[in-house]
């Protein structure tokens, strides 16, 4: 058994102690101040002394100041769209400005993301994109997982995000008239897409309202747990939600909190080779394929059939193939493998070929001299 001396593997434990939700509804749902209820909730529960900080696209923060103003909290605000300035925001929250980050609203970042995008070449005097096409999402994406997902899932500190929904769609065969019909399949964020994947809670705010004729007689918010990696929560719904109600999942998240210590991430990039990397690959693999030719060639330099079967049986034997063109393909370590192997398949038939020789030799020796001349005269 292999040691696990470099802590490579280490028993598993919460080395993310740190709440992670994404809320996304309609307009008027309660997004926003579900958002401050929990992060006041967990203000107090963690026992933070720093500010609360709230990135606001929608220049509604200023409606949250008496929530926090009465719970002694404060709340500073960074009003912007741009994924710039919210990456500066993690940027100070990562080196401790703060416990607990605010995003409303996380699809406006989006938005204003994808118009950046567009009109970026303006910036060196060419005309802005009018539309994305297929070619730019090769950019959009991986930036945007870079420049945020990636921060959101790994820097060490809460954030409650809220984000617009949007409705699905999609299309299928009406069974009744044989046409294409296109329906509403569910809802969905409105943001990147595989951004709906990173939070550990993922919820959807609704707005219930019940009439009496054509009033109005009450309001209320419904929270219906979407994703819930605890499972503590998956499933369950809420009528106006408090931070009480997604205690159960924050506990879960705070419990028994380690220090990671184990070896850092490997950088994958290293496994993508560079034009030198390639060119020595390409050598060392020429090389050899050159040697074991070499070497079968000295062993055997004839071209008759005996010698041709040789080589190729000493190939089968290193490789398993009978074919050259095959062995070209091969990895270098494979190569050198196989040559090790027909070094072993020639050193082994050449003692062979010794012994018969040395037998057919004293074959002849018993025979004695001249034995086989007298057979052929008394023959005559």
């Amino acid at each position: 058994m292999q040691m696990n001396k470099d802590n490579f593997f280490v028993p598993v434990a919460n080395t993310k102690p740190y709440f992670k939700a994404a809320f996304e509804g309609f307009a008027g749902t309660g997004k926003t101040y579900t958002a401050a209820k929990i992060a006041v909730g967990l203000y107090k529960r963690i026992g933070s002394t720093k500010p609360v900080i709230i990135f606001d696209t929608e220049k509604a923060s200023k409606f949250l100041k008496p929530l926090f103003a009465q719970e002694g909290i404060e709340l500073l605000v960074k009003e912007s769209k741009s994924l710039a300035d919210l990456k500066e925001t993690m940027t100070r929250m990562r080196e401790g400005f703060s416990d607990i980050l605010i995003i409303d609203s996380i699809s406006h970042v989006w938005e204003n993301f994808l118009e950046s995008y567009k009109q970026a070449p303006t910036k060196y005097g060419k005309s802005a994109k009018l539309r994305l096409e297929f070619q730019d999402w090769g950019i959009i994406k991986p930036t945007w997982k870079t420049e945020f997902s990636d921060l959101f899932v790994g820097d060490p500190y809460h954030v409650v995000m809220c984000g617009r929904a949007g409705y699905e769609y999609e299309n299928e065969v009406n069974a009744d008239t044989g046409k294409r019909e296109i329906y509403k399949s569910g809802v969905k964020m409105k943001v990147e897409g595989e951004t709906a994947y990173e939070p550990d809670l993922l919820v959807l705010m609704e707005r219930l309202q019940e009439m009496e004729g054509s009033t109005v007689k009450s309001v209320s918010r419904r929270a219906t747990i979407i994703k819930d990696r605890s499972t503590v929560l998956d499933g369950k719904t809420f009528e106006d939600p408090t931070y009480e109600d997604f205690a159960p999942v924050i506990e879960v998240m705070l419990d028994s909190p380690v220090k990671l210590s184990t070896v850092g991430e490997r950088d994958a990039r290293d496994l993508f080779k560079t034009e030198d990397d390639k060119e020595m690959f390409r050598k060392r693999k020429k090389i050899i394929l050159e040697e074991i030719e070499s070497y079968l060639v000295q062993v055997k330099p004839g071209q008759d059939a005996q010698s041709k079967k040789f080589k190729i049986d000493a190939v089968m034997y290193g490789f398993n193939t009978g074919s050259w063109t095959a062995v070209e393909q091969m990895h270098p370590d494979m190569l050198e493998r196989g040559f090790v192997k027909i070094q072993e398949f020639v050193q082994k038939a050449l003692k062979a070929e010794q012994k018969e020789m040395e037998k057919a030799e004293r074959t002849k020796a018993k025979a004695g001299p001249g034995k086989g001349n007298g057979q052929v005269h008394a023959n005559r």
